[in-house]
C-alpha cells in the first residue's frame, strides 16, 4: 500500500509540473505607441518628460541624456526581451532619439 501510495505522489508530482502558471514580469518604462508617434526633436525636457514620465536611467555624469528602458521577462516561454531608448538634449532641447521602445 505505502509502493502504490508513492508512486501516485511521484506521478502526480512530475505530471502536475506541466500546469504551473509562470506570469510574464514587465519592468521599466513600458510607453503605448501613441505616445511614443508624438515624441519628436525640438520638444523641451519638461514636455518630454510629461508625455512619458521620468526616465528610468539619469546619469549625472552624463546629464544631457535620459535613459528609458523596458525589460519583459515571458514566463511561458521563458525568454526576455530588452528594449531601450536614449533622449540627447543640448540645452534643455530634445536633439537625437536613438533606439525604440
Amino acid at each position: 500500500m505505502r509502493i502504490k501510495l508513492l508512486t501516485l505522489t511521484g506521478f502526480l508530482i512530475i505530471t502536475l509540473q506541466a500546469c504551473v502558471y509562470r506570469m510574464d514580469i514587465p519592468q521599466g518604462n513600458q510607453i503605448e505607441q501613441s505616445k511614443l508617434d508624438q515624441l519628436h526633436t525640438g520638444m523641451t525636457k519638461s514636455q518630454v518628460e510629461f508625455l512619458l514620465g521620468s526616465a528610468a536611467i539619469n546619469d549625472q555624469y552624463h546629464a544631457n541624456e535620459a535613459h528609458y528602458v523596458y525589460y519583459i521577462y515571458n514566463g511561458k516561454e521563458r525568454s526576455t526581451e530588452l528594449k531601450t531608448m536614449i533622449l540627447t538634449y543640448q540645452e534643455k532641447i530634445l536633439i537625437d532619439i536613438k533606439g525604440e521602445l
